[in-house]
């Protein structure tokens, strides 16, 4: 038998641990009795025994005994775990290890990406372990998992009582710990006899440590709070028994809710504005909720009203196809599932009739084109089935966080496909493991579609916002949708150097029902510059250059033409997978659908030279199939607005006058008014 799992090991090679452990605890409450008793006699071998014995048989943690534990053995995951092979982000990574055996967790990754080491100290793989356990009852399972947590305490030493970001007790690792691994494997094997008693013991001597950590130096914003603090409150009410649970438990529930206007924006939007952490954060919060509800706690006056609003933004932005707008630092993926189960949680049919493209539940009252205005996200909508419009339009804050340089993209939808994309995450290393991609590529304004200037893109701007956008600038209407945004004074020191002189770049998008996009930019200059106006194009799109027009053409699917209209010429090309050594120095041409999942996609860079202030325009069309030409010429071009005469398939004619600032856009058709004011 292992020493390693005998409690009489635990007592002898941390003594000091096991006092503090006791002394941690409240033995006047009601089952403790004998722990005490055992402990006032300085018999403290007979008060741990008595204290794991009162875990076996007692009612702590009751919902989390009876919880069903969802991780299935993924191709195989538990089985590569025992095998020292740690699965994440879909990429294997060796498990390291110390000359004595024991598990390096404070080492740094193999290659610069640290985030798969951060990851396995937050121990979410432990119920994947403990399912295969339960599936097949082989005991080599539950004796990996007795190893892997006895030795991550025994590796954890010394606890360092302060903020750190060592792999160990960062935030999130400690807080992850205990939501997803520890609360769940502790309680599950009570019953088991081959959850040693050394291992109980350690988790138990390790729990007010990561109390401590997360009640002290959980970070002040962001998903990390939301995260942390959750987590301590079920740490508090799954082990009551500790003298300082009652103040933790009322210090997460008061921060909880004081965190919620800080990091949520009244329009239901987490700061870091980008869907996939607000998810995380919305997860978060919810997870308190039903801890709540689990453990028969008070929610918090107000609390349930955040909630709402937040799945509210998830609901009305999100795609015909179900997925969440993939901004920011945010992967691929469908929120559908969790906006139908929300619906029924909160009584909101009008989010089931979005979720189900009007399939069930009730037509909404309002859209479906919107703003959220504290986020300055415009969600375009022509309706609400599978084959609509869509189009994300950015004139917000940059977010913190996990955020991007990249005010004034634009992504497209159209037909039941991407087409316009914005890039995804890709890795949060500087290089990824094989050296040749920067994980920064996706932060940067040359990922999205926005304009260089003199090869230089945006620098990162105001996080935040203490106003929404002003409603000057934006228009909704059952026939037109309109937004209007700048980036000044944001040209730095990212490509090769500081901006020479003074730059700003103006743009804005009328949406004409479901026929037509125009999208109008304005590059206000002191001084003769050069241009890289940048169209992104999912992978899944072919792309071809027809004079300067790029258009995608796919038999039998949605697809897009770009048709730009300026009064100068444009060059243009279409690159895909371009590496480093290429423009500008970095990549060009890749996309993201998840971390560390990239592919090659085509990117339209159109290129002129501009002697002066100069403003110009840009006609996107989508079709089912085939996609028919459009034609646009300026008739206008002043200081004030800009006029442009598009000629629609079928040969209408549209004049379209979109002001640059106070003022809303009108648009003529045959003689008459189309939508405006």
């Amino acid at each position: 038998m292992n020493h390693e799992t005998t409690l009489a090991w635990v007592l002898a090679a941390y003594p000091e641990r096991v006092d503090a452990l006791l002394r941690a605890l409240d033995l006047e409450r009601d089952g403790l009795q004998v722990v005490q008793a055992a402990a006032a006699r300085g018999d403290t071998a007979g008060a741990c025994r008595a204290l794991l014995d009162y875990y076996r048989t007692g009612e702590s943690g009751k919902w989390l005994r009876e919880r069903e534990v969802h991780h299935g053995n993924r191709g195989g995951e538990a089985d590569l775990l025992l095998a020292d092979i740690y699965t994440d982000m879909g990429r294997q990574y060796r498990i390291p290890r110390t000359p004595q055996g024991r598990i390096n967790w404070a080492e740094e990754a193999i290659d610069s990406d640290r985030g798969w080491l951060w990851n396995f100290n937050r121990h979410e793989h432990l119920p994947t372990v403990l399912l295969a356990y339960q599936q097949t009852g082989e005991t080599r399972y539950i004796q990996w998992l007795d190893e892997h947590i006895r030795d991550w305490v025994i590796g954890s030493l010394p606890y360092p009582a302060q903020d750190t970001i060592d792999a160990r007790w960062r935030g999130l690792e400690t807080a992850l710990r205990i939501s997803c691994g520890w609360s769940v494997i502790f309680f599950k094997l009570q019953h088991d006899s081959l959850f040693s008693d050394a291992t109980r013991l350690l988790m138990l001597t390790s729990l007010p440590e990561h109390a401590h950590y997360l009640r002290h130096f959980h970070k002040g914003g962001g998903n990390w709070i939301t995260t942390e603090l959750a987590a301590l409150g079920l740490l508090a009410a799954a082990w009551p028994e500790f003298r300082e649970a009652a103040e933790w438990q009322t210090y997460c529930e008061e921060t909880l809710l004081q965190s919620m206007p800080g990091q949520v924006y009244p329009d239901g939007v987490q700061g870091e504005l980008t869907s996939m952490y607000h998810g995380a954060a919305l997860g978060a919060f919810e997870q308190y909720a039903a801890l709540c509800r689990d453990a028969g706690l008070s929610l918090p006056p107000g609390y349930r009203d955040w909630l709402e609003k937040m799945w509210n933004y998830l609901a009305y932005a999100m795609l015909p196809d179900g997925c969440s707008p993939q901004n920011n630092d945010s992967d691929h993926g469908s929120c559908r599932n969790g906006v139908i189960q929300a619906a029924e949680a909160y009584g909101r049919p009008d989010w089931r009739y979005i979720a189900t493209n009007g399939a069930q539940g009730e037509k909404p009252k309002r859209g479906p084109s919107l703003i959220f205005p504290w986020a300055g996200q415009v969600i375009v909508r022509s309706g609400w089935d599978a084959e609509a419009l869509w189009a994300f339009f950015d004139i917000g804050p940059q977010g913190f966080g996990h955020s991007h340089c990249d005010k004034l993209h634009l992504s497209v939808h159209a037909h039941g496909r991407d087409l316009l994309i914005d890039p995804g995450r890709f890795t949060y290393a500087f290089e990824s493991e094989d050296g040749r991609f920067q994980g920064k590529y996706a932060g940067l304004s040359v990922a999205h579609n926005v304009i260089l200037i003199d090869d230089r893109g945006q620098a990162m701007g105001p996080g935040g916002v203490d106003k929404p956008v002003s409603e000057e600038d934006y228009l909704i209407t059952p026939e037109l949708t309109f937004a209007r945004g700048t980036c000044d004074a944001f040209f730095e020191e990212i490509y090769s150097g500081r901006l020479a002189g003074e730059a700003a770049h103006t743009r804005a998008v009328v949406v004409l029902g479901d026929e037509i996009i125009v999208v109008a930019d304005r590059i206000e200059t002191d001084r003769p510059r050069k241009l890289d106006a940048l169209w992104h194009w999912h992978p899944h799109c072919t792309v071809e250059i027809d004079g300067e027009t790029a258009r995608s053409v796919d038999p039998g699917v949605g697809n897009l033409r770009i048709a730009p209209v300026a009064g100068f010429d444009w060059a243009v090309e279409t690159v895909t997978g371009q590496e480093p050594a290429g423009m500008h120095g970095t990549m060009q041409g890749w996309y993201a659908h998840g971390y560390n999942n990239w592919e090659p996609s085509p990117a339209s860079i159109y290129t002129a030279r501009i002697e002066r202030t100069s403003t110009f325009a840009w006609l996107l069309l989508p079709a089912h199939g085939e996609v028919p030409a459009i034609q646009g010429e300026i008739i206008e071009n002043g200081d004030a607005a800009l006029t442009l005469r598009i000629v629609m398939p079928g040969e209408q004619t549209l004049i379209v006058h979109i002001p640059w600032q106070n003022d809303k856009p009108t648009v003529q058709a045959y003689g008459g008014m189309f939508g405006g004011e």
